[in-house]
């Protein structure tokens, strides 16, 4: 158990007999915890007027005495920077993506690094370990003959069907098809940043800062580029010869934000990856007159704003929701790790509040929109129709079920065999009956009508 406090006498708005009451009380209790194995350290914040006096009332609780206490304080120090060696948990390390030449024009280039600033977390790289030895195995791949079975060498040559042809490439041809650009970024020009749309964001932008490893003057050049975009509400757009997929990007500035507590945004620019026209999807549209286009009623409207204002999620933050699958990933892996027998019940903090929607104006708001959109008898006729289609679903398990054993015993007698040798007057009615059932043919009539039936079926 970690305590941190600036209060070196929890008790002193307390007096007399009860404050002696509560102090050997507390105090009793953590030895109790301590002889069942807790462990109790205190983590002392003093006032920037006055220090922490441990004697008043900590000393007692973890068990120091004499010169223990005058030596406790500087430990306590060094404890708590090392805080962060002690607690369990995963840290993000902040490292550049990669590092681009940007070439501004035929004579000017700077170097710039990237940065993603937001992806999705996954649980991590699987190892895969020997059964026995548990030793990491290394995954290698083979190529295999179809013919003989033999290994393989690596297959010098790729192919790519162009029109019904079988086009072959060598390794280096491809490699150097596939080279589109001699430049990581090349600027094509500039535009309004009005120009820039939503759609034409394919996926997280990456962030880009100057870099003067390796070109020096590379931070001065970008400035000056990042002032001027800002000051005349443009972006750049630009070419980014990727190997795998060359694309065209544009590069929008973003100024520095700070406050009290620091940078809340660092000066740079994202890279936006741009849509080709291929990309973009063109659906076909859908001409609704305004007589045949469902409108809401004002009243609806009236209700449906209610259940928004009742349900309204104050102060709402994404930082605030933890990703469930990821939280019982890390718990069972802790659990492993430390040899426990129970799994942690990992709180989902993206289900629905039950406990808020269950309070009286909630449900009230709920139930008046409900009404004013499918009626006041909706939930009634929902079970109506719901034990309806449960009808029919058994009646329709109840036919498959008849028309299975129908083919069943259908099956045990060769019928074009029977018509040949006109044997079909010797079977049953419930016999003739199996076979118009096993083949979804009306069942009534009489014995003559039935046998028509069949040898029409089977066309004789």
């Amino acid at each position: 158990m970690l305590i941190f406090t600036n209060e070196d006498d929890p008790f002193s708005a307390i007096t007399g007999a009860v404050k002696t009451d509560m102090i050997r009380t507390t105090i009793q209790r953590a030895k109790d915890a301590q002889d069942l194995g807790l462990s109790i350290e205190l983590l002392p914040l003093s006032r920037p007027d006055e220090e922490f006096n441990v004697s008043l009332f900590y000393a007692d609780l973890i068990g120091l005495d004499g010169a223990e206490i005058t030596e406790y304080l500087p430990s306590a120090g060094e404890k708590l920077e090392d805080m962060t060696d002690q607690l369990r948990k995963r840290m993000m390390k902040k490292r550049r993506v990669k590092t681009l030449s940007f070439a501004i024009t035929n004579d000017v280039c700077i170097e710039v690094n990237t940065y993603a600033l937001t992806r999705p977390t996954t649980p991590g790289t699987i190892t895969w370990l020997d059964s026995v030895s548990n030793i990491p195995l290394k995954t290698e791949r083979s190529f295999i003959c179809n013919d003989t079975g033999a290994l393989l060498q690596d297959p010098q040559m790729r192919f790519q069907m162009y029109n019904d042809t079988v086009v072959k490439f060598s390794v280096r041809e491809l490699s150097e098809v596939k080279r589109v650009s001699s430049h990581h970024l090349r600027l094509i020009g500039f535009k309004p940043l009005d120009c820039l749309k939503d759609y034409h964001n394919l996926r997280p932008s990456t962030f880009i800062y100057p870099s003067d490893e390796h070109i020096f003057g590379s931070t001065r050049v970008f400035v000056a580029l990042h002032s001027s975009m800002l000051r005349l509400g443009r972006f750049a757009l630009a070419f980014y010869g990727n190997p795998t997929r060359p694309q065209l990007v544009a590069l929008v500035a973003q100024e520095e934000v700070t406050s009290s507590a620091g940078q809340v945004e660092p000066p740079g620019m994202h890279m936006i990856y741009l849509p080709y026209s291929d990309d973009i999807r063109y659906p076909e549209e859908v001409h609704v007159t305004s007589d045949e286009a469902p409108r809401a009623t004002d009243e609806q409207i009236k209700k449906a704003s209610s259940l928004l204002k009742r349900i309204d999620l104050k102060n709402f933050s994404v930082c605030q929701f933890a990703n469930p699958a990821l939280q019982r990933h890390y718990g069972i892996l802790e659990a492993l790790a430390l040899g426990e027998d129970e799994m942690p019940d990992i709180k989902d903090e993206t289900l629905p509040d039950e406990e808020g929607l269950a309070r009286p104006g909630v449900v009230k708001a709920i139930d008046e929109f409900k009404a004013s959109v499918y009626g006041e008898n909706y939930d009634q006729e929902e079970a109506e129709a719901a034990a309806a289609k449960a009808s029919r679903g058994d009646a329709s398990k109840k036919r498959k079920a008849i028309t299975d054993a129908a083919s069943l015993k259908s099956a045990a007698y060769d019928w074009a065999e029977l018509a040949d040798n006109g044997k079909l007057k010797d079977m049953t009615v419930v016999e003739l009956k199996s076979y118009l059932t096993a083949h979804d043919l009306p069942i009534s009539g009489k014995k003559e009508a039935l046998i028509s039936r069949i040898l029409t079926h089977l066309g004789k």
